[in-house]
């Protein structure tokens, strides 16, 4: 007997049976039947390839430009069935240059699962966005439910996911529907979080999750040379890795106020910075001339735009 199914069973039974009264979708506009492969009838229809099927992001919040541009999705679901997540981080400082992220990919099969686990939440069969927690939390950050599937091309969006406890009366502005759609959505943000603890077998192509490697990086960098450092920190220094200059990388992005400038890096100039990054830390800088630069790398994974973004304060 497969240990794994009265898991995956009881994720779905519990989506299916909340239905979030006061955000209850409209039946006419539910998601299709697709099939067991991309283009058949008996399963959800998905993209093929390296588009998203499913992402899980946030935006928003109160916090410094800095994290707002290298911020990377928690989950992405590609058509490929490759599963892309930050991996565990470590506690040291300086850390790494960028967050450690794994793959590994699904079959058909465990597509399939987790469709049927995004589709029982009965939450996704058009936009939606839940903002009740305003009335009680102060700058939290978005939480980004976005699904491509079922003919469908849907964002859930939840302000302060977790802040709304189920036992909680709601507050004015918050609705009893909203409160129970923070339930379904935290248990299926947790069920995306560790899909190893209910997806059937059969569901992954090989055994365990690998380093995922990226080929291409937004990188802001920005002229530290007369910035002091404080305490005793130990700086690593090392030469600027290719033959562009730091001083006009890329086009400067006005948000940051301070000069920081944003490029994208892919092919072989990718391939030598993620050897740099690999051998650096959040601490290092790099020398250039009688200049020294920090650079703050952001991965570009493959469903994603490279260039680099426009900041705003709602990115």
């Amino acid at each position: 007997m497969n240990r794994s199914m009265p898991v995956l069973a009881a994720l779905l039974l519990v989506l299916a049976a909340c239905a979030a009264p006061g955000v209850s979708p409209d039946p006419a506009t539910s998601p299709p039947g697709g099939s067991d492969d991309p283009g058949g009838s008996d399963g959800i229809e998905h993209p093929e390839g390296s588009e998203a099927i499913l992402v899980v992001d946030t935006s928003g919040g109160f916090v410094p430009v800095e994290f707002m541009a290298t911020r990377m999705p928690m989950f992405v679901l590609l058509g490929d069935g490759r599963v892309i997540m930050q991996g565990p981080q470590t506690l040291e400082f300086p850390g790494p240059a960028y967050p450690a992220l794994i793959e590994r990919t699904l079959t058909e099969d465990g597509i399939q699962a987790v469709l049927k686990a995004v589709e029982q939440t009965n939450l996704f069969t058009r936009d939606l966005e839940l903002r009740g927690a305003q009335n009680m939390v102060a700058d939290a950050a978005d939480h980004l439910f976005i699904l491509n599937a079922g003919g469908q091309d849907v964002t859930v969006s939840v302000y302060g996911l977790g802040t709304l406890m189920p036992d909680v009366e709601p507050m004015p502005g918050i609705t009893s529907g909203e409160i129970e759609a923070h339930r379904i959505l935290g248990l299926l943000n947790d069920g995306l979080m560790t899909l190893d603890s209910w997806l059937p077998d059969g569901s992954w192509e090989a055994e365990g999750w690998q380093p995922y490697e990226p080929e291409a990086f937004r990188l802001y960098v920005r002229d530290s040379t007369d910035e002091p450092l404080e305490g005793d920190l130990q700086v690593q220094v090392r030469e600027w890795p290719t033959d562009d200059d730091p001083a006009t990388f890329g086009d400067e992005d006005t948000f940051f106020g301070n000069g920081t400038r944003c490029g994208v890096v892919d092919g072989e100039l990718g391939a030598a910075w993620l050897a740099e990054l690999a051998a650096s830390n959040q601490m290092t800088r790099w020398s250039h001339g009688d200049r020294q630069y920090t650079v703050l790398p952001r991965p570009v994974l493959p469903h994603e735009d490279p260039a680099c973004p426009p900041l705003d304060g709602a990115a």
